[in-house]
């Protein structure tokens, strides 16, 4: 942590230098940027179908935020609640072990899903899903469909691992503290976080030196334990609040050194997450019809 604030109050410094007028907000960059920053980081042994389709990943990993459409209401009502964990939702502390797990602590309490979330089983669920079709691109990497898989997850896993690493999805006080019989005031700050990764200057390339990918022993446990780590900073997170309600505020150093260090732990999870699925998926093992063009 001290490292990054190193580097983040450095990029600081050469934003402030640069002083340019703040750029239109466009939340989808966000998630784009994580996928560049990630690809950054990656060792050179994945494939390069994967490595090298860069700006495809960087839109497939926008996708899930299209898929809380209104206009699709059966699919933004299950989709909407893999975007965010409450923490404090959690019985006792406890973290469940699956997802049915803690569906079920949930019902017991007559909390319904879309009170708590399901943020860290939707990143593991997607994190499994691109290690199946990585075994498959080990299998034949000229796989068309197994390529496509490992991009379209490889996407999922980086949308939802960034928005693991903003604060306010992880918490009741998602936009503004939470009022006394649990509903949000609505202030607005939550969108203007979501914002910082594309308004504010800083020198990514900077931000990410010293920065490596390493894969997990426990992704459960990683992905937990970041869950926990930005839960940690959300009075960081309000103190912006003031800053964050004018243009200007986008510029100021303390928005860009949060932002510049949010920008680098976004690109070191997604990078992380993708490089435990392919080392992992050197150990799953395939059954024979799981491509008909491997038989031929």
């Amino acid at each position: 942590m001290r490292r990054a604030r190193i580097r983040c109050a450095t990029a600081a410094l050469v934003a402030l230098a640069l002083a340019a007028a703040p750029a239109r907000a466009w939340l989808a960059e966000g998630h784009r940027a994580a996928v560049r920053g990630a690809l950054r980081l990656l060792p050179a042994d994945l494939p390069e179908s994967f490595s090298g389709a860069g700006e495809t990943l960087a839109d497939l990993a926008v996708d899930p935020d299209l898929f809380r459409n209104p206009a699709t209401p059966a699919l933004a009502g299950s989709e909407a609640i893999e975007h965010y964990l409450d923490v404090e939702r959690l019985a006792d502390g406890a973290w469940p072990a699956s997802r049915a797990e803690h569906l079920a602590s949930l019902q017991a309490r007559g909390l319904a899903p879309a009170e708590a979330g399901s943020l860290p089983w939707a990143i593991e669920e997607a994190s499994e899903r691109l290690t199946v079709a990585f075994a498959l691109l080990r299998r034949d990497g000229g796989d068309a469909a197994a390529r496509a898989q490992a991009l379209v997850q490889g996407g999922r896993v980086a949308h939802h691992a960034a928005d693991a690493i903003q604060p306010l999805h992880t918490t009741v006080h998602h936009d503004g503290w939470a009022l006394p019989l649990g509903g949000s005031p609505l202030e607005g700050h939550h969108v203007r976080v979501d914002a910082l990764l594309e308004r504010v200057r800083f020198d990514r390339e900077g931000a990410l030196a010293g920065v490596e990918a390493r894969a997990f022993a426990d992704t459960a446990a990683a992905v937990r334990s970041e869950i926990l780590a930005s839960h940690a900073l959300i009075d960081r997170t309000y103190r912006l609040a003031p800053l964050l309600a004018r243009p200007e505020g986008y510029a100021r150093p303390e928005a860009i050194a949060y932002a510049c260090e949010r920008y680098a732990a976004a690109a070191r999870f997604v990078a992380s997450l993708w490089l435990t699925a392919w080392e992992r998926s050197a150990r799953l093992e395939l059954p024979d019809w799981a491509r008909q063009t491997a038989k031929e």
